[in-house]
This record gives C-alpha cells, sequence and structure tokens, in this order.
C-alpha cells in the first residue's frame, strides 16, 4: 500500500487499484477492490454516501477503509486498524480501549515509515509516494 504525499492517493497494490479524490463511484465499482472487499453504503441523505469495506491484511494489521463520496465523486478516505476487541458500539467503548486503538495505529504507522537499511538504500518506492497513518483514521482529502 502506498500514499501519494501530494495527493492523498491510494495505492492498493494486492487488488491492483489506485483510490483518489474525485474518482467516480463508477470507476471505483469496475476494481477488484471494491468488487472483493466491498461491504455496505450508508446514504446520508445530504448527498454524501458512505461505502465501508471488509478488513484487508497488511503488515501483519488488520486494515479497513470507509469511502465518503459527495454525489458520485470520492470526498475523502478514512482508514483505521482494526481487532476483534475494538468497541463494536457505544456501550462498549472506553476512554482504555479508544487508546489501545490510537497506540496500535501509531505503531502501524512506525512500521510503515521503518525501513531496513538495506531498503533505504535501494529505494523502490517512487519519491512521490509516502507512507503515513495519522492517530486513529488516516484521512486524504
Amino acid at each position: 500500500m502506498l500514499i501519494d504525499s501530494r495527493n492523498g492517493a491510494i495505492e492498493l497494490n494486492n487488488f491492483n487499484t489506485l483510490i483518489y479524490k474525485g474518482m467516480l463511484f463508477d470507476q471505483l465499482q469496475q476494481t477488484d477492490f471494491y468488487k472483493q472487499k466491498y461491504h455496505d453504503m450508508w446514504d446520508v441523505k445530504t448527498g454524501y454516501f458512505w461505502y465501508y469495506f471488509n478488513t484487508i491484511d497488511t503488515h501483519g494489521y488488520q486494515l479497513y477503509f470507509n469511502l465518503c463520496f459527495y454525489g458520485d465523486q470520492l470526498h475523502s478516505i478514512h482508514m483505521n486498524t482494526r481487532e476483534d476487541t475494538d468497541a463494536k458500539d457505544w456501550n462498549e467503548w472506553s476512554e482504555e480501549k479508544e487508546m489501545l486503538v490510537f497506540y496500535r495505529n501509531n505503531k502501524f504507522l512506525t512500521l510503515l515509515l521503518e525501513r531496513p537499511p538495506a531498503q533505504k538504500k535501494e529505494n523502490t518506492i517512487p519519491q512521490r509516494f509516502i507512507q503515513i497513518s495519522l492517530g486513529q483514521y488516516m484521512v486524504c482529502v
């Protein structure tokens, strides 16, 4: 998985998919990611539509995506790690559980950003791409 630091586009190599702001919903529907991982949709009734996807495994973590469309264009991308112990609703929520999610996401960020010295010398990732995570959610706009 690669994130373009200039525009927030996300390349999902395993699904041969590029997700980017302004992407048309019809284009998303044609991707392997959508075909394999689509889970549910919520029409907010304000012109916004949220599309939810099943988790993908990357770097030993379960990562899920929520894509927000305004009309038929991608508005924002939300990503988060997931574990079975995470709160499923407000009744299960606690500050302690929320902090565990926060720390896990920061650990995930560190894993993505740290590369062994050999990899640093042989940088196979184009310079325009950077792998990032921001706190609990990664938001690319």
